[in-house]
């Protein structure tokens, strides 16, 4: 294999930045079969850069842009990739075994198998992708192409794999927890032993699968195809029966929570405590009209909520399970919703706008905070009239909902998806 010094190195990363501003005055990097074993390439801009048949074991590649690039049979052995883009990247044959990648994007890649002709003529097959013990929690692999990939013992907690093809893949064993598979392709794949505790996998494809000594406690399969699988009777009892679902009844220690929270937000934080909600499960409860500006939801269930009309400034309310919840009416000016899913929510005339900061003194400090929607999930959801202006909307999911007159003026869309009949307002430009 070839070798770069980090002189060389640091030039073709200089000729790749200008290539990508103007391809006649930079130059793409190329870096097939180079040794880059151990290089630190953290933030690195790389996207659309060839680095087939390289070797980045143990390299550091810390929120790197691998966006739309070519990554066929690169070794990743222990690669540190934690939040790096690798939107759409061909990962075929790649090795990432033991590699991190909690918090990257891995929206439509491809980690199929695949050959590579060498240079003396002679034909090189690789197997699926193999990501075996590998760190990505918080991962966003939505429409990914693992079929066939080997996720065994991999740590997956609240990962995004909605819609991805997973068919005939090794997740035996893995950590599962929470995580999104909606509509994912799961059939004759092994998940012996893994942990699905909290997955969403309402109508997923697990026919055909292995789940011996799976726990499914609190998995949600509506919709789900079960053909040729038999649940023993412990999952069973763990997975929660289909009920209609009707308004839960907030507990006295959540309700002085919120009385505390409630102080909090009326004299600026000077009185009361902020209230701290992180993945608790507030489902089918009604907080509507209540003041949770600057709460922390972050992780929470709240599917099915009633929260009309709230008050949601600058809460956190990522990575959260917001399927079902009305959020009529309700002011999110600066709110954090990356990566939560809310399918067939109810978000009309909603304010997710940015909102002036303040300073202690109560203030302006002259500063906007845009709301945050990066890589959320609308699918089916409503947002009639909602006002989205300067809004954060990149990789966001809005296939299937109704957008009727709502407001994306100076809204960011990079890799926003919408159904092919939708045109964006002018007043977004």
């Amino acid at each position: 294999m070839k070798t770069l010094t980090p002189q060389e190195l640091i030039k073709k990363l200089e000729l790749h930045a200008k290539w990508l501003k103007n391809p006649k005055e930079g130059e793409q990097a190329i870096l097939k079969h180079m040794d880059l074993s151990g290089a630190n390439l953290e933030g690195a801009k790389l996207q659309k850069s060839v680095l087939s048949g390289s070797r980045l074991s143990r390299a550091i590649l810390r929120g790197a842009n691998l966006m739309a690039t070519d990554l066929f049979a690169v070794d990743f052995t222990k690669a540190d990739l934690t939040n790096a883009l690798l939107i759409r990247a061909d990962l075929r044959g790649a090795e990432l075994k033991g590699a991190k990648l909690n918090g990257a994007n891995l929206q439509e890649a491809d980690f199929r198998g695949g050959s590579m002709i060498l240079a003396g003529g002679e034909t090189v097959t690789f197997q699926s992708t193999d990501l075996s013990d590998s760190e990505m929690e918080d991962v966003v692999a939505e429409k990914a192409n693992l079929s066939g990939a080997n996720l065994s013992g991999a740590h997956l907690a609240n990962a995004n794999l909605a819609y991805s093809q997973l068919n005939g893949a090794d997740l035996s064993g893995a950590k599962l927890e929470n995580a999104a598979l909606l509509g994912a392709n799961l059939e004759g794949c092994d998940l012996s032993g893994s942990d699905l505790s909290g997955a969403d996998l309402s109508d997923a494809n697990l026919s055909g699968a292995s789940i011996d000594g799976c726990n499914l406690e609190a998995a949600n399969l509506a919709g789900a195809n079960l053909e040729g699988i038999e649940l023993n009777d412990l999952q069973k009892a763990a997975v929660p029966k289909s009920t209609k679902e009707t308004i839960s009844v907030i507990s006295p220690n959540l309700k002085a929570i919120l009385e505390k929270h409630y102080v909090w937000v009326e004299t600026n934080g000077r009185e009361g405590i902020r209230a701290d909600l992180h993945e608790m499960d507030l489902s089918n409860m009604d907080f509507a009209g209540k003041p949770l500006s600057g709460a922390n939801m972050r992780g929470a269930n709240l599917s099915g909520a009633n929260l009309q009309g709230a008050l949601l400034v600058m809460t956190d309310m990522s990575h959260c399970k917001l399927a079902n919840i009305n959020l009529q009416d309700a002011v999110m000016e600066g709110v954090n919703l990356t990566r939560s899913n809310l399918s067939n929510a109810d978000l009309s005339r909603a304010q997710i706008t940015a909102v002036d900061l303040k300073g202690p003194d109560g203030k302006p400090m002259g500063k906007k905070w845009p709301a945050n929607l990066a890589a959320a999930t609308f699918k089916g959801a409503k947002l009639v009239g909602t006002d989205l202006t300067e809004a954060n909307l990149i990789d966001a999911n809005f296939i299937g909902a109704d957008l009727t007159e709502v407001k994306l003026k100076n809204a960011v869309l990079e890799d926003a998806r919408f159904d092919p009949d939708f045109k964006v307002p002018v007043s977004a430009d």
